[in-house]
Parts: structure tokens; sequence; C-alpha cells
């Protein structure tokens, strides 16, 4: 897909999975997935062979490390990254949504450093920075190659004109509401549990009449 423009993902979108945006040259696959398992548990053994943000809509998983056996319990509400060469099992018990961002790198990259899901989280520890714009952010993840980063992103009343974005992004209202325009003058209004993509290219100006706090995917 070639496309760009604001692309919004809906809850709503067929149980079994809907690819809001793919481009293969890249890697890059976006969109909402479903599931439901006819037995009690799914379980399977996976090295991960890519990057994989989720946010959890609907559902619970446990992703559990076949080194060292520890387990996370993944629940509705949740941002996370699986980090590319992971070596976990997925257990789902019930039916499953999720938002997804998956990054298969064309190029073979050494095994990521972080070894465990990593949290997509206002309350992590690491300290906020404060952007060139005078807004904040926390750098949660970044993959060996720096183009795949995840993290969360807070800013007041804010407004821009009309700007190229610079990457592809993918946004998730966490908190607040968003108001993105396009080169058209059309109005996209983002509130909370709402996501939408932003292909690298597309002309668009943000305004944010009190308080934002974005759950974010970079893809450089």
């Amino acid at each position: 897909m070639s496309v760009k423009s604001i692309i919004k993902l809906s809850q709503n979108s067929a149980v079994h999975g809907d690819i809001s945006y793919k481009k293969e040259a890249l890697g890059l696959s976006i969109g909402i997935s479903g599931s439901s398992d006819t037995a009690d548990t799914v379980n399977n053994t996976v090295a991960y062979a890519r990057d994989e943000f989720m946010f959890i809509i609907e559902g619970v998983v446990e992703i559990k490390s076949n080194k060292t056996g520890n387990s996370e319990i993944i629940t509705a509400g949740k941002s996370i990254v699986i980090p590319h060469g992971y070596d976990c099992q997925w257990h789902q018990q019930g039916y499953l949504r999720k938002f997804y961002v998956v990054f298969k790198a064309q190029k073979s990259l050494e095994q990521s450093m972080v070894e465990g899901v990593v949290y997509i989280d206002e309350k992590s520890h690491i300290p906020w920075q404060k952007t060139s714009d005078g807004h904040q952010k926390k750098i949660l993840y970044q993959n060996n190659n720096q183009r795949f980063t995840a993290g969360v992103w807070q800013s007041n009343a804010l407004t821009t004109g009309l700007i190229n974005f610079p990457y592809h992004e993918f946004i998730l209202i966490y908190s607040g509401s968003l108001i993105c325009t396009d080169d058209m003058g059309i109005a996209h209004n983002f509130k909370r549990g709402d996501a939408l993509f932003i292909p690298q290219g597309t002309r668009c100006a943000w305004h944010v009449k009190e308080k934002v706090s974005i759950h974010y995917v970079q893809i450089k």
C-alpha cells in the first residue's frame, strides 16, 4: 500500500483480522486482529523474528520466557512490545483482540538486548525527556538498528501547521483527545482508545485542546 493519508483503525473491525496498512518492502504491517481458540490453551513456542507492538483491546494472554520460565500476564488496556529474537511462548485462553504493529527488518539483525516483554507505560521508571518543541516523551524500546521505536509522548494544548511526516507513525490515544487535519482540510477526531496510522510523507496538522497522552511506534 502506498497510501499517504491518515488511517483510522477501528476496534470494530473483522474478528479474524484487518490489515490497515502494509508495506512489504519495509517489512511493516499494521492493523487489528482477533482470535478465539477452541482448546483450553493456545501454546505456541515462538522465537520472535520481528519486533511487534500490541495493545490488548479485549482478552488476556500469558507470555512465557523459554529461557527463564518467567511469565507476564497481559490484560486488556495494556500496550507492550515483544522484541525481535525473544524466545517465548504465547498462552491464550478464549477470545483476544489487539491492535498490532509488526516490523520485520529486511536485513538480518542481531538479537535484541532486551529479553522480555517491554511495557509501554507512563509509569515506567524511565525518566521523561523534554522534546525540542516543549513536550515530553519516554523512549521505552528501540531495536538494534534504531528503525523501530516505541514509547509515550505527552503534550498540553498544541496547534501545528501542516507538516510532512518524516517517518511512519502508529498512534494510540491513551488519554485525552487529538484532532488531526489532513491537507484537504478534513478534521479527524480521535479520543481515548482510538488508534491511527500516519504513513511517511503524509501532510497533516495536529490540534490538542487541553492535554493528550499517546503510545506511539515510529518506523524509519
